[in-house]
């Protein structure tokens, strides 16, 4: 088995991670936000505000609590892709809220009139209503963490790539999608396409910050499969349970969370001479990653032990018998 089992090199890539002090946001549309947040926070005039700062499932339907999110979700993406990706994920996520409104889409099904009406109004905004000066300079205003990610990236052969990049929420699939699709060093190297999976629950509820991550995905595998894609942004859902080809390349955004994880996503990079790679932080010592490997020595060493033992078992028996007496027929010799 291990003669025709492919295991890839393990890359671990450190980047400088967000500083948590940081006291002048970079982002316009996040400050904005972030402002009016602030100010319906402190107006206790303000109507339906009641659920903001509540436990998960409280009102859940008031504009308040999709307003809480969306900020929260936003800090995320800034702080793990940089002011660039917020304000993009930002725009296009009140963009694709108007036109679902617009539309009349059923993922408002959930919602009521009033939510729509004041989220909409609420967030009727002139920065977060248009493009900022950055909007299309992607090469200038990243993490430090999407820039160690596009290094790596470009060592890899750009002709023979196949790969699979794992991050953890659903929100940075496709804002890392669009942003390796036009950055200056990673354009025309990779045909990137996305993969988080979709509910099949009809009354499914979804929150603002999830409307943008919709986009198209039906065809994402069949073009990986034909080639016109090579590399998937995807979340866990891609880990097991559903035919992908193999690959020569999978990033992991963010560390596994646990030992399946990590030996699902490593086993994805099959082919011959593959890489894998886990983004980690400065200052992390990795300590679950190498207590994983080696757990994982030693379970290959009890099942090739358990192996061995079982082949002794079930080994067919010499048929060869050791004869003392000679049978002679006089007549023949």
């Amino acid at each position: 088995m291990f003669k025709f089992v492919h295991r890839p090199a393990l890359h671990r890539l450190e980047y400088t991670p967000h500083d948590e002090d940081e006291r002048v946001i970079l982002s316009d549309a996040l400050r904005c936000l972030q402002g009016i947040r602030n100010r319906v926070c402190v107006d206790s005039n303000s109507t339906n505000w009641q659920s903001l700062g509540t436990s998960a499932g409280q009102r859940s339907g008031t504009w308040g609590d999709q307003l809480n999110k969306f900020c929260r979700k936003a800090k995320h993406i800034y702080e793990e892709l940089g002011p660039w990706a917020a304000d993009y994920f930002i725009f296009e996520s009140i963009t694709a809220l108007k036109k679902s409104a617009d539309d009349g889409s059923d993922m408002f099904s959930g919602w009521r009139d009033s939510t729509k009406t004041t989220l909409l109004k609420t967030l009727d905004q002139d920065a977060l209503s248009r493009r900022t000066e950055n909007s299309d300079r992607a090469g200038l205003l990243i993490s430090p963490k999407v820039q160690r990610l596009i290094e790596f990236l470009r060592q890899q052969d750009r002709s023979d790539c196949s790969g699979l990049l794992f991050v953890r929420q659903r929100a940075t699939v496709s804002v890392l999608c669009t942003l390796l699709s036009i950055h200056p060093q990673t354009k025309g190297r990779f045909q990137c396409a996305t993969f988080v999976g979709l509910s099949n629950n009809a009354s499914k509820k979804y929150t603002l910050s999830e409307l943008f991550d919709l986009k198209a995905q039906r065809d994402t595998m069949t073009e990986f499969r034909a080639r016109r894609k090579n590399l998937i942004i995807a979340t866990d859902v891609l880990e097991e349970g559903i035919d992908v080809a193999a690959c020569n390349l999978v990033v992991c955004f963010d560390p596994p969370q646990n030992l399946k994880s990590f030996i699902q996503r490593r086993g994805r990079a099959r082919k011959e001479q593959s890489n894998f790679a886990i983004m980690i932080a400065q200052g992390d010592k990795l300590s679950k990653i190498d207590a994983w490997q080696v757990l994982e020595q030693e379970l290959i060493r009890e099942y090739q032990s358990d192996v061995r033992r079982l082949q002794k078992v079930i080994a067919p028996e010499s048929t060869e018998e050791a004869m003392d007496e000679r049978l002679e027929v006089p007549s023949t010799g």
